[in-house]
């Protein structure tokens, strides 16, 4: 175990009072760049240091398999890489059901391996001729409502409440969910989802096995807890018991998923779900300038944000207007090129747009600059070069939507499309998705750590239809930063 001393080294107060506080449950609400995986980790290694915790009995979850490799591998550099069990909500729902399996002489089902095929094929045999992006819009509301428990039956009137307006009606949705959950049962497969609610089903249904699973894993640390969604958290609720033993990291401000079926309400109403909770918050700011913070700070309401930055100052924001969406690309694309220099790497700058759309003609356009750059599309990843494909570790110029570039930080950042009806996005109306809309906003501009530069363009191309813009409401709010 590393020693106790090297495990406090270089905290500030706020992040030493997170690691050494003795109660739980505990909530770290960590602004953009305070260092929350940091915290969280040492919290797990001082936790077991002074013996507050069995690191053996102890659980860190994360939701995606390249954060629990992070996680995994920092906790390995303080001394616990084959003690404390790190993965995903998945994979250790996984791993609770194949030792339950075996356990009961059970012949685990198959996981699906194409779901969206498995979504084609049952809609075919009910007659529906569909097309690929109709298919992959079931496939995301079959997903949003497994993640709600929200049933095929009642999915029709959960859809219309909560303003879903996928491709196809509701109804047929209803009836491809019904459809597919019943394939499945058929073919003996699970999706991914199905995982969580098999767990699920085991502790409520036995609750002398449910005692010993919280035997097996007593202390629970999660990270980015913003994006529990309802699913997840009655899992989370299922393997605290009565227990409580729970740290939870993560950033009310950068709850982006709420159409995936995340539920801020979780972190931001803490202690209503977890009474005599004790709540911390993180808001040294470690990677961008006193100007950028103003200018993420400018797009959230009053009184959100409260990060003090801990960088020297830096430039202004600045916003460019162009003639259309390809004048866009292309300023855009010289300004990398005039960035790029000894002392500057291609894999210091990011282009970012709020649809998966802008990021293809963004590509395309650093493609015929001959700037090899890397596309990053929400959870999936696509990627582009100028003469062959650039692969990650590669150095290339980042091409993300907002989504995709949670997480990620450069020094040079480009905000594209900042018009009205794509920042904020035209289909967000209610108060709730406006909201949201701006904390997206609020994610992408803190991406940056010294520069950040917004662009807008007077006409845009959607499909064969040009189409004439107008500025962001947010564009001025960002420039009247001192």
């Amino acid at each position: 175990m590393t020693g106790l001393e090297g495990l406090l080294d270089g905290l500030n107060e706020r992040q030493l009072g997170a690691v050494e506080a003795p109660e739980t449950p505990l909530c770290i609400r960590a602004g953009a760049g305070t260092g929350k995986t940091r915290v969280l980790t040492r919290r797990i290694a001082h936790q077991a240091d002074i013996g507050a915790i069995d690191p053996k009995r102890t659980l860190a979850l994360t939701f995606t398999r390249k954060a629990a490799d992070e996680l995994r591998d920092r906790l390995a550099r303080l001394g616990l890489r084959d003690s404390v069990s790190a993965g995903t909500f998945h994979s250790a729902a996984f791993a609770q059901l194949r030792t339950r399996w075996a356990e009961r002489g059970v012949r685990p089902p198959d996981l699906i391996q194409d779901k969206r095929g498995l979504v084609a094929r049952v809609a075919k045999q009910a007659g529906m001729q569909l097309a690929n992006t109709e298919v992959q819009d079931a496939m995301t509301e079959i997903e949003w409502a497994k993640a709600r428990r929200i049933t095929s039956d009642d999915y029709p009137e959960a859809a219309t409440s909560l303003r879903r307006w996928p491709a196809l009606n509701h109804g047929a949705i209803a009836d491809l969910y019904q459809r597919y959950e019943a394939e499945k049962t058929k073919r003996r497969v699970v999706d991914f989802d199905d995982l969580l609610i098999l767990a699920l089903r085991d502790l409520t249904d036995d609750a002398d096995y449910a005692e010993a699973r919280r035997w097996s894993y007593r202390h629970l640390f999660i990270d980015e807890f913003q994006d529990v969604n309802r699913l997840q958290f009655d899992l989370l609720r299922a393997w605290l018991g009565d227990l409580n033993d729970l740290c939870a990291v993560g950033d009310p401000n950068q709850a982006i998923y709420s159409w995936n079926g995340a539920d801020s309400d979780y972190i931001a109403r803490f202690t209503d779900w977890f009474p005599g909770a004790e709540v911390l918050d993180l808001v040294d700011n470690y990677r961008s300038t006193p100007q950028i913070l103003a200018a993420g700070r400018a797009v959230l309401p009053a009184g959100a944000a409260t990060l003090i930055s801990h960088s020297l100052d830096g430039p202004r924001p600045t916003a460019s207007t162009h003639v259309d969406d390809f004048d866009e690309a292309a300023t855009i694309a010289r300004a990398l090129r005039d960035a790029k220099g000894p002392e500057m790497a291609w894999s210091s700058m990011a282009v970012l747009a709020r649809t998966n759309a802008q990021t293809a003609k963004l590509a395309t356009a650093l493609d015929k600059a001959q700037i090899p750059c890397r596309v990053r599309i929400d959870s999936h990843r696509a990627v582009y070069g100028a003469e062959a494909v650039t692969p990650d570790g590669a150095d290339a110029v980042d091409v993300a939507t907002f989504h995709a570039a949670k997480g990620l930080e450069w020094p040079i950042v480009h905000l594209a499309g900042m018009e009205q009806g794509l920042v904020p996005i035209s289909r967000a109306q209610t108060p709730a998705e406006v909201a949201e809309e701006q904390r997206l906003l609020y994610v992408a501009i803190t991406r940056a750590e010294r520069e950040l530069h917004c662009h807008w363009a007077a006409e845009r191309a959607f499909g064969d239809r040009i189409a004439a813009r107008s500025p962001s409401p947010y564009l001025n709010a960002i420039l009247s930063v001192p």
